[in-house]
Protein backbone atom coordinates (compact mmCIF):
# COMPACT_ATOMS: atom_id res chain seq x y z
CA UNK A 1 0.00 0.00 0.00
CA UNK A 2 2.78 2.37 0.61
CA UNK A 3 4.18 2.35 -3.04
CA UNK A 4 0.54 3.02 -4.25
CA UNK A 5 0.19 5.97 -1.64
CA UNK A 6 3.52 7.50 -2.69
CA UNK A 7 2.09 7.67 -6.27
CA UNK A 8 -0.83 8.79 -5.93
CA UNK A 9 0.61 11.89 -3.66
CA UNK A 10 2.79 12.71 -6.41
CA UNK A 11 -0.37 13.80 -8.29
CA UNK A 12 -3.08 16.22 -7.33
CA UNK A 13 -6.47 17.06 -9.42
CA UNK A 14 -6.62 21.11 -8.06
CA UNK A 15 -6.24 23.27 -10.74
CA UNK A 16 -6.86 24.29 -14.24
CA UNK A 17 -4.41 22.61 -15.68
CA UNK A 18 -5.72 19.70 -17.89
CA UNK A 19 -2.00 18.15 -18.13
CA UNK A 20 -1.88 17.64 -14.60
CA UNK A 21 -5.43 16.33 -13.93
CA UNK A 22 -5.17 13.97 -16.35
CA UNK A 23 -1.95 12.67 -15.63
CA UNK A 24 -3.71 12.44 -12.06
CA UNK A 25 -6.41 10.22 -13.39
CA UNK A 26 -4.17 7.88 -15.47
CA UNK A 27 -2.51 7.34 -12.00
CA UNK A 28 -5.52 6.90 -10.16
CA UNK A 29 -6.58 4.48 -12.59
CA UNK A 30 -3.43 2.29 -12.34
CA UNK A 31 -4.11 2.14 -8.84
CA UNK A 32 -7.64 1.97 -8.24
CA UNK A 33 -7.92 -1.99 -8.36
CA UNK A 34 -5.36 -2.69 -5.48
CA UNK A 35 -6.60 0.42 -3.21
CA UNK A 36 -10.47 -0.60 -3.98
CA UNK A 37 -9.44 -4.42 -2.88
CA UNK A 38 -7.54 -3.15 0.35
CA UNK A 39 -10.03 -0.21 1.35
CA UNK A 40 -13.14 -2.56 1.48
CA UNK A 41 -11.93 -4.75 3.98
CA UNK A 42 -13.30 -5.03 7.27
CA UNK A 43 -10.84 -3.06 9.33
CA UNK A 44 -10.60 0.07 7.51
CA UNK A 45 -14.85 0.55 7.95
CA UNK A 46 -14.16 -0.34 11.69
CA UNK A 47 -11.06 2.65 11.46
CA UNK A 48 -13.47 5.19 10.02
CA UNK A 49 -15.90 4.31 12.39
CA UNK A 50 -13.49 5.04 15.36
CA UNK A 51 -12.18 8.50 13.79
CA UNK A 52 -15.73 9.58 13.80
CA UNK A 53 -16.97 8.50 16.94
CA UNK A 54 -13.34 10.17 18.45
CA UNK A 55 -14.63 13.20 16.50
CA UNK A 56 -17.94 13.36 18.21
CA UNK A 57 -16.59 12.77 21.46
CA UNK A 58 -13.86 16.20 21.13
CA UNK A 59 -16.84 18.07 19.55
CA UNK A 60 -19.18 16.85 22.94
CA UNK A 61 -16.11 17.76 25.80
CA UNK A 62 -15.75 20.77 24.23
CA UNK A 63 -19.10 22.30 23.94
CA UNK A 64 -20.37 20.62 27.20
CA UNK A 65 -17.71 23.16 29.01
CA UNK A 66 -19.08 25.77 26.90
CA UNK A 67 -22.63 25.05 28.38
CA UNK A 68 -21.51 25.01 31.97
CA UNK A 69 -20.80 28.44 32.67
CA UNK A 70 -24.28 29.72 33.18
CA UNK A 71 -25.59 32.42 35.40
CA UNK A 72 -29.09 31.93 35.12
CA UNK A 73 -31.57 29.22 33.98
CA UNK A 74 -33.21 32.32 32.02
CA UNK A 75 -30.16 33.33 30.23
CA UNK A 76 -29.25 31.43 26.23
CA UNK A 77 -26.05 30.74 25.11
CA UNK A 78 -25.17 32.81 22.03
CA UNK A 79 -21.87 31.46 20.06
CA UNK A 80 -20.24 34.38 17.52
CA UNK A 81 -18.45 32.36 15.65
CA UNK A 82 -15.45 33.44 13.59
CA UNK A 83 -16.33 33.36 9.83
CA UNK A 84 -12.52 33.68 8.28
CA UNK A 85 -11.10 32.40 5.00
CA UNK A 86 -7.83 31.17 4.43
CA UNK A 87 -5.13 29.32 2.37
CA UNK A 88 -3.57 26.15 4.61
CA UNK A 89 -0.04 26.59 4.29
CA UNK A 90 2.79 23.77 3.38
CA UNK A 91 3.47 21.54 6.14
CA UNK A 92 0.50 22.59 8.39
CA UNK A 93 -2.20 20.76 9.55
CA UNK A 94 -5.59 21.93 8.33
CA UNK A 95 -8.27 22.41 11.23
CA UNK A 96 -11.94 21.23 11.67
CA UNK A 97 -13.53 24.20 10.48
CA UNK A 98 -16.82 22.89 8.14
CA UNK A 99 -17.56 20.23 10.55
CA UNK A 100 -17.02 22.50 13.52
CA UNK A 101 -19.41 25.35 12.16
CA UNK A 102 -22.08 22.55 11.39
CA UNK A 103 -21.78 21.62 14.53
CA UNK A 104 -21.88 24.37 16.95
CA UNK A 105 -25.15 25.56 15.14
CA UNK A 106 -26.70 22.02 16.30
CA UNK A 107 -26.20 22.95 19.85
CA UNK A 108 -25.88 26.88 19.82
CA UNK A 109 -27.85 29.98 18.76
CA UNK A 110 -24.65 30.47 16.45
CA UNK A 111 -24.53 33.63 14.63
CA UNK A 112 -21.40 33.95 12.21
CA UNK A 113 -19.21 37.27 12.21
CA UNK A 114 -16.94 38.48 9.62
CA UNK A 115 -13.36 38.41 11.15
CA UNK A 116 -12.16 40.94 9.13
CA UNK A 117 -9.31 43.32 10.85
CA UNK A 118 -10.28 41.61 13.96
CA UNK A 119 -6.79 39.70 15.03
CA UNK A 120 -5.18 43.14 13.75
CA UNK A 121 -6.52 44.97 16.11
CA UNK A 122 -6.21 45.34 19.87
CA UNK A 123 -9.26 44.73 21.58
CA UNK A 124 -8.07 47.53 24.81
CA UNK A 125 -6.16 50.17 22.66
CA UNK A 126 -7.86 50.03 19.46
CA UNK A 127 -4.64 50.48 17.51
CA UNK A 128 -2.97 48.32 14.96
CA UNK A 129 0.46 46.84 15.89
CA UNK A 130 3.47 46.62 13.69
CA UNK A 131 4.90 43.63 11.89
CA UNK A 132 8.07 42.12 13.47
CA UNK A 133 10.95 41.05 11.46
CA UNK A 134 14.08 39.31 11.84
CA UNK A 135 17.80 40.73 11.57
CA UNK A 136 18.39 40.48 8.09
CA UNK A 137 21.95 38.20 7.44
CA UNK A 138 23.56 36.31 4.59
CA UNK A 139 24.64 32.79 4.72
CA UNK A 140 27.92 31.19 6.11
CA UNK A 141 30.86 31.26 4.23
CA UNK A 142 30.76 27.32 4.23
CA UNK A 143 26.73 27.42 2.54
CA UNK A 144 27.65 30.22 0.23
CA UNK A 145 30.38 28.18 -1.33
CA UNK A 146 27.83 25.41 -1.70
CA UNK A 147 24.33 27.08 -2.36
CA UNK A 148 25.76 30.67 -3.35
CA UNK A 149 24.79 33.93 -1.57
CA UNK A 150 21.28 35.22 -1.19
CA UNK A 151 19.93 37.88 -3.17
CA UNK A 152 18.52 41.38 -1.16
CA UNK A 153 14.81 40.19 -2.44
CA UNK A 154 15.70 36.45 -0.24
CA UNK A 155 16.94 38.16 2.87
CA UNK A 156 14.19 40.50 3.11
CA UNK A 157 11.62 37.30 2.82
CA UNK A 158 13.39 35.14 4.88
CA UNK A 159 13.60 38.48 7.88
CA UNK A 160 10.01 37.95 7.69
CA UNK A 161 8.03 36.72 10.64
CA UNK A 162 4.58 35.35 9.74
CA UNK A 163 1.12 36.72 11.62
CA UNK A 164 3.96 37.98 14.47
CA UNK A 165 2.71 41.85 16.10
CA UNK A 166 4.03 44.17 18.82
CA UNK A 167 3.52 47.11 20.05
CA UNK A 168 5.60 49.54 22.28
CA UNK A 169 4.05 50.53 25.55
CA UNK A 170 5.97 53.30 27.75
CA UNK A 171 6.12 52.45 31.18
CA UNK A 172 5.56 54.84 34.31
CA UNK A 173 9.25 54.92 34.64
CA UNK A 174 8.99 56.36 30.90
CA UNK A 175 11.03 53.71 29.26
CA UNK A 176 9.93 52.12 26.03
CA UNK A 177 8.82 48.65 26.10
CA UNK A 178 8.25 45.93 23.03
CA UNK A 179 5.13 43.79 23.85
CA UNK A 180 4.28 40.75 21.27
CA UNK A 181 0.50 40.65 20.55
CA UNK A 182 -2.10 38.00 21.09
CA UNK A 183 -3.76 37.44 17.53
CA UNK A 184 -6.22 34.69 18.89
CA UNK A 185 -6.99 36.83 21.72
CA UNK A 186 -7.69 40.03 20.39
CA UNK A 187 -9.58 37.98 17.30
CA UNK A 188 -11.91 36.34 20.21
CA UNK A 189 -13.01 39.77 21.87
CA UNK A 190 -13.38 42.04 18.80
CA UNK A 191 -15.73 38.88 16.98
CA UNK A 192 -17.70 39.03 20.86
CA UNK A 193 -17.79 43.06 20.25
CA UNK A 194 -18.72 42.87 16.78
CA UNK A 195 -21.68 40.44 17.50
CA UNK A 196 -23.42 42.34 20.21
CA UNK A 197 -22.90 45.80 18.74
CA UNK A 198 -25.80 46.69 16.33
CA UNK A 199 -23.46 48.38 14.06
CA UNK A 200 -20.13 47.08 13.17
CA UNK A 201 -17.07 49.63 13.97
CA UNK A 202 -15.56 51.79 10.90
CA UNK A 203 -12.55 50.29 11.21
CA UNK A 204 -13.66 46.66 10.55
CA UNK A 205 -15.52 47.24 7.65
CA UNK A 206 -14.02 45.73 4.33
CA UNK A 207 -15.54 49.30 2.55
CA UNK A 208 -13.01 51.57 4.67
CA UNK A 209 -9.44 49.70 4.34
CA UNK A 210 -7.80 51.77 1.78
CA UNK A 211 -4.67 48.77 1.47
CA UNK A 212 -6.97 46.21 0.78
CA UNK A 213 -9.79 46.35 -2.15
CA UNK A 214 -12.07 43.44 -2.41
CA UNK A 215 -14.94 45.14 -4.53
CA UNK A 216 -17.36 42.79 -6.33
CA UNK A 217 -17.13 44.86 -9.32
CA UNK A 218 -13.20 44.15 -9.86
CA UNK A 219 -14.29 40.52 -10.64
CA UNK A 220 -17.58 41.34 -12.66
CA UNK A 221 -15.27 40.84 -16.03
CA UNK A 222 -13.80 37.65 -14.90
CA UNK A 223 -16.96 36.69 -13.79
CA UNK A 224 -19.26 37.54 -17.30
CA UNK A 225 -18.08 34.26 -19.72
CA UNK A 226 -18.42 32.27 -16.28
CA UNK A 227 -22.07 33.65 -15.19
CA UNK A 228 -23.52 33.59 -19.50
CA UNK A 229 -22.15 30.34 -20.74
CA UNK A 230 -23.60 27.25 -20.82
CA UNK A 231 -23.29 24.13 -19.11
CA UNK A 232 -23.03 21.52 -22.05
CA UNK A 233 -26.15 19.75 -21.42
CA UNK A 234 -29.47 21.01 -22.18
CA UNK A 235 -31.59 23.05 -20.27
CA UNK A 236 -29.25 23.71 -17.39
CA UNK A 237 -26.71 27.39 -16.92
CA UNK A 238 -23.50 27.58 -15.01
CA UNK A 239 -23.36 29.28 -11.36
CA UNK A 240 -21.31 31.07 -9.46
CA UNK A 241 -21.10 29.83 -6.27
CA UNK A 242 -19.92 32.09 -3.11
CA UNK A 243 -18.60 29.70 -0.44
CA UNK A 244 -17.88 31.00 3.35
CA UNK A 245 -15.02 28.87 4.44
CA UNK A 246 -15.45 29.44 8.69
CA UNK A 247 -12.44 29.65 10.79
CA UNK A 248 -12.39 27.61 13.81
CA UNK A 249 -11.54 30.27 16.37
CA UNK A 250 -14.86 31.64 18.27
CA UNK A 251 -16.25 33.54 21.43
CA UNK A 252 -19.31 32.33 23.56
CA UNK A 253 -21.37 34.98 25.22
CA UNK A 254 -24.78 34.42 27.18
CA UNK A 255 -27.81 37.25 26.46
CA UNK A 256 -31.01 37.06 28.32
CA UNK A 257 -34.38 35.40 26.27
CA UNK A 258 -36.31 37.82 27.08
CA UNK A 259 -34.28 40.89 26.34
CA UNK A 260 -32.77 39.93 22.80
CA UNK A 261 -34.23 38.28 19.71
CA UNK A 262 -32.48 36.78 17.11
CA UNK A 263 -33.31 35.36 13.71
CA UNK A 264 -32.00 31.91 12.34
Amino acid sequence: MKDHLEALSEVTSRGADFTAFRKFMEVRVAHWDALWEEYTKYRWARLRMNLYCGKQRAFANFFNQLSAPKEDEGQRLVVAYGAGRWKTQKGTTPAPTTRTYKECPRRFATIPVDEFRTSYTHHELGCTPQREEMEKCQRSPEEIAKYGPLTVEQMERSAKVRGLLALVRTTPNGYNRMEFANRNLNAVINVKTCAVLERRPPEWTRENFVRQSLKVELYEKQLEEVVGGRARKPRKRLHVIWSQFVQGAFAATTVPVTATAFDF
